[in-house]
């Protein structure tokens, strides 16, 4: 389990500088051309002192209209515009006869400069459709394949990859997307945005490159980061795969600026623009952006140039702006910076037990560190073993260094909750930076308690985090709908998705486990309401209790529809508790199981 925490800080109407603003606490692609880079097109020694324009549009969805207004509205105020980007749902769903009729718009229209454009979820619905008037979702896909969709998409960005860089006038344009259709790839996955390592490693170089000189650096994906600009705090902010490893890129580069579309979020919302912070990153962090809809009528117009840029948010229907901030130049020669992220493996320790951790340093000031080395620092009579610690040594701008151990709690440890800090050090053992994350010791339950309320020492699931008190949604915490079975409602207990393993510390005080378990009346559902399409049976599975290492508990097999079993089970003397979810067939689709209920008697 992963504990990362970031902070988006509002923007506001103007960014002055970015140390000025305060800070909040807080398997390969399935189509061919996917995974191919881009050929960089620009440098940053290609920008002048001139100042450069282009626009940026989203979200069409088939408003052909909207589109030729908001392309007209555009060029009325700034006929100059070096290019334009279209930050995906270019299209309604995906026929090349969509991307033809927009192309159409695009060429009649006054303008000058490429369009870059990125992949959106409406870019792949067309599968849910016998043809362009009549829905078959029964029938999906309907003779489509994710090579199908990502040839149209390729073919009018005139890209052979989904992800890649242009030059407007000198300004570097980097553009990502998702190299998987992933409801294709995991039944228990929806329109989900997957980022290959080789896409990750391609845009951290990319950045490092055009962070030279400390001018802005713009980056695009369609989906928002969780928790970042206006309305990703819900559903729409859970679909990065990679969303850690997307912010640890982008948060060592305080020019950053990350443009995001899909909600369709008014631009007059106060966070429609953010600075976000991210552990082991720059202190300033990134800029976070959301773009509006063409559909809406609202557009983003940027200005680049050698003191920064500016971004406005325009209402086309209002004929107006409705926002504006200022991104200003960062200074490329500060001296070397160590920041330090850690992360470790699970929420809690029991006594005697051993947690590995990780952590990474990262230069994120403008010259080399000498030298670095990065050791722990845990309280007495607590041990560490380096599990994969690279040697010491030089960090240029940019480069991160990672290094493992296990952390190991006495058997004695009172119930506390510890925060394990890694530093980094030059040759003198002085600090150059910092990172810590807590570890809860964890004492033995007393009562009656839900096992949902105790911290958990394991966490293992199949998709995503295992849920409190919901059912397993997607990949992000507190995410999944309500625990329901045979359609009785729960409050409590834990959703999960095979394979999953669940444990939590008893220390012996505990006499008995008792639950309601079966599989969740919920059938994962994508944005094209697909049903289920007879690629797997509908979910199976086996849920297991075990007491120490004493199997408990078994059930049968477990299929969609059979009425919930009860469980109730001694588990005296026991130090820890596992509950464990098994695929039955070897396939983990629709395997979604509750632990409804789930409830230890304890001495008080």
């Amino acid at each position: 389990m992963t504990h990362r925490s970031t902070a988006a800080v509002l923007l506001g109407a103007v960014i002055a500088t970015a140390a000025a603003i305060p800070q909040a606490t807080a398997s390969p692609p399935t189509q061919a051309a996917a995974a191919q880079s881009a050929e960089p097109t620009g440098t940053s020694s290609g920008q002048d002192d001139e100042t450069v324009t282009f626009d940026v549009f989203s979200d069409i969805q088939g408003h052909l209209d909207d589109l030729e207004d908001v392309l007209d509205a555009a060029h009325a105020l700034d006929p100059e515009t070096e290019g334009l980007v279209i930050n995906g749902d270019i299209v309604d769903r995906g026929y090349s006869f969509e991307y033809d009729d927009v192309q159409a718009r695009l060429d009649a229209a006054d303008r000058n400069g490429p369009v870059a454009a990125t992949i959106g979820n409406h870019e792949a619905y067309a599968g849910a459709w016998c043809d362009e008037r009549t829905l078959c979702q029964p029938s999906w896909p309907n003779g489509w394949t994710e090579e199908a969709f990502y040839g149209n998409f390729l073919d009018f960005a005139e890209r052979d990859s989904v992800y890649g860089e242009y030059s407007f006038g000198g300004v570097p344009v980097l553009v990502t997307g998702t190299e998987r259709l992933m409801w294709w790839e995991d039944l228990n996955l929806d329109d989900h945005v997957y980022l290959s390592d080789t896409q990750l490693d391609w845009l951290d170089e990319r950045l490092r490159h055009h962070s030279r000189d400390g001018r802005p650096v713009f980056v695009f994906t369609h989906y928002p980061l969780a928790d970042t600009v206006s309305a990703s705090d819900r559903r729409a902010g859970q679909f990065h795969l990679q969303d850690a490893e997307l912010r640890s890129v982008l948060g060592a580069y305080p020019n950053a600026v990350l443009f995001s579309s899909h909600t369709h979020a008014d631009l007059r919302d106060d966070d429609w623009a953010t600075r976000v912070t991210v552990p082991g990153g720059h202190p300033d962090g990134f800029v976070a952006v959301n773009t509006g809809a063409v559909l809406n009528h609202q557009y983003l117009h940027v200005t680049s140039g050698p003191d920064g840029a500016v971004i406005r948010a325009r209402d086309t229907s209002a004929d107006t702006w409705v926002g504006r901030i200022d991104v200003p130049r960062v200074q490329p020669s500060s001296p070397g910076l160590a920041s330090v992220a850690v992360d470790v493996a699970e929420e809690a320790v029991a006594p005697g037990d051993t947690v590995r951790i990780e952590a990474t340093v990262t230069n994120v000031g403008g010259r080399p560190i000498p030298w670095a080395d990065l050791t722990v620092e845990v309280p007495d009579g607590w041990s560490v073993e380096p599990v994969d610690a690279p040697p010491a040594g030089r960090l240029t701008d940019g480069d991160r260094r990672s290094a493992t151990w296990d952390v190991t709690a006495p058997g004695d440890a009172a119930a506390d909750v510890v925060d394990v800090m890694v530093r980094a050090v030059d040759r003198r053992g002085d600090s150059l930076g910092e990172g810590t994350s807590p570890l809860r010791v964890p004492s033995a339950p007393a009562g009656t308690p839900y096992v949902s309320d105790l911290p958990f020492l394991r966490a293992d699931n199949g998709t995503g985090p295992v849920e409190r008190d919901l059912s397993n949604g997607a990949t992000a915490p507190g995410d999944g709908p309500a625990l329901t079975m045979s359609g009785t409602t729960y409050s409590k207990g834990l959703g999960t998705t095979a394979d999953s393993h669940t444990s939590v510390y008893l220390g012996g005080a505990c006499t008995r486990f008792t639950a309601t378990v079966g599989i969740d009346d919920r059938a994962p559902q994508a944005s094209q309401r697909r049903p289920h399409d007879g690629r797997d049976d509908g979910g199976d599975v086996v849920l297991s209790v075990r007491a120490d290492d004493g199997v408990v508990y078994e059930s049968v097999v477990m299929r969609r529809g059979d009425a919930p079993e009860q469980v109730d089970v001694d588990v005296t003397g026991a130090e820890r508790l596992h509950l464990i979810v098994d695929a039955a067939d070897g396939s983990t689709a629709w395997d979604y199981a509750d632990w409804a209920d789930a409830r230890l008697t304890c001495a008080s």
